[in-house]
């Protein structure tokens, strides 16, 4: 391979990180928009789940805290968490 077209394809990697890590980072902001609009008033978390009048239990704002807001996005930083982490493995590669 020519120092050429070693740059060039460096330059084609390096643009492909940007672009799966932009997409990835742009899911998370998607996902706590979603949870936003679907949890939230006036910019207040609303557990899911609790019968109308009636104070949420522990147990109640537990499960609608996981299911609703944190597992959804543990979910979305795990796979940008894997992006990054596989550019910076392919960065390294290169650079040895």
């Amino acid at each position: 391979m020519t120092a050429q077209s070693a740059h060039h394809d460096d330059r084609g990697l390096r643009q492909l990180h940007r672009v799966e890590i932009t997409v990835a980072m742009n899911w998370v902001i998607r996902t706590c928009q979603e949870i936003i609009r679907d949890h939230s008033h006036q910019t207040c978390w609303v557990p899911t789940g609790t019968p109308t009048g009636t104070a949420p239990t522990t147990d109640d704002l537990i499960q609608s805290a996981r299911t609703d807001v944190l597992s959804r996005l543990q979910r979305q930083i795990d796979g940008v968490e894997a992006i990054i982490g596989n550019a910076e493995r392919e960065r390294a590669q290169r650079n040895r």
